[in-house]
């Protein structure tokens, strides 16, 4: 059975196709363009009023070309918190500290620039919630794991030092300034507090016409649940398309884009503005997966060309 084309490719040739739903929740696919994931109304379901045509922004993937409508389209950073990045938590430069450099000199720059909305998700546990977690998130924080000795797949563990909602005490930065770090991963502390440029950026945000948001999470996934304030945020905003970066890679930013996929979100991994400190093939299986069965595999750079391209477009 054949199906009429929205209206946006009215002139496309008969490679394009629908997939999806034609009637309610689709993408198109031409071999030449790539995907479009704008979601605009099919033309047998006209609005009671003409809408304006979406905005267009063209991001390279590590397959096709995709095609996002910005007023549609967020920026998902997961995690980026003291507990997870700050020296004064004991934690040495690795991969989230190059991926939080690459999101405030690209990422957000281009996202700002895009009228994309950022949307910080990020763990802040209350004391109602803390009474009803699940053993897991305890085994996740309070424990350490060794390798055993000449096995690589089997491991010792032993408890830590950081239970979920334990008191941290005072930490102290490699300058010898301290600072009380307050409950572990609980809400409004200082190891929950967005990490360095990250903060400041959310700060300086909020004066502005579109400021920056946050939600806070008490599970690896944001999207736990089927329903939660963030989730009704996205929708209330008829955000469609979610851009994923944070900390880490191959754990809650993992868990959060199966989860968003699942409930009908079209979802992007920005890998260079994700990072973990786990092994990298890690890394790679999820890239692997990200690129097909989750969406898409794009970049901070890809974000920050396609808004390029738009913009000299824009001046012809």
């Amino acid at each position: 059975m054949s199906v009429a084309l929205p209206s946006i490719v009215s002139n496309a040739t008969a490679t394009t196709a629908v997939v999806g739903n034609a009637g309610s929740n689709f993408w198109l696919f031409n071999p030449s363009a790539g995907w479009d994931l704008t979601h605009q109304p099919p033309p047998e379901w006209p609005p009671a009023t003409p809408q304006p045509p979406a905005r267009r922004l063209t991001l390279t993937t590590t397959t096709a070309p995709v095609t996002v409508d910005p007023d549609k389209t967020a920026l998902i950073v997961i995690d980026m918190q003291n507990f997870f990045l700050s020296p004064a938590m004991g934690r040495a430069r690795g991969p989230g500290h190059a991926a939080e450099e690459t999101l405030l000199s690209t990422g957000l720059p281009a996202a700002r620039e895009a009228g994309i909305r950022v949307v910080h998700v990020t763990w802040g546990i209350t004391d109602e919630e803390l009474a009803v977690l699940p053993p897991v998130i305890f085994r996740i924080f309070g424990y350490k794991e060794t390798p055993a000795e000449g096995e690589d797949d089997r491991f010792t563990e032993k408890k830590g030092a950081k239970d979920v909602g334990r008191d941290l005490g005072t930490v102290k930065f490699p300058d010898g300034t301290a600072v009380a770090a307050g409950r572990t991963l609980m809400r409004d502390q200082w190891n929950t507090a967005l990490y360095g440029g990250l903060q400041k950026s959310f700060d300086d945000s909020q004066g502005t016409a579109m400021p920056q948001v946050r939600f806070h999470k008490n599970r690896l996934s944001g999207f736990w649940g089927g329903s939660n304030d963030l989730i009704e945020y996205l929708k209330e905003q008829k955000i469609t398309t979610l851009l994923f970066a944070g900390v880490n890679t191959d754990q809650c930013v993992l868990a959060s884009i199966q989860d968003a996929c699942n409930l009908g979100f079209d979802t992007i991994l920005l890998k260079d503005g994700c990072g973990t400190g786990s092994p990298d093939y890690t890394r790679q299986m999820v890239e692997f997966n990200a690129r097909k069965s989750w969406g898409f595999v794009s970049s901070c750079k890809e974000l920050a060309d396609g808004v390029k391209a738009t913009r000299q477009t824009a001046s012809l």
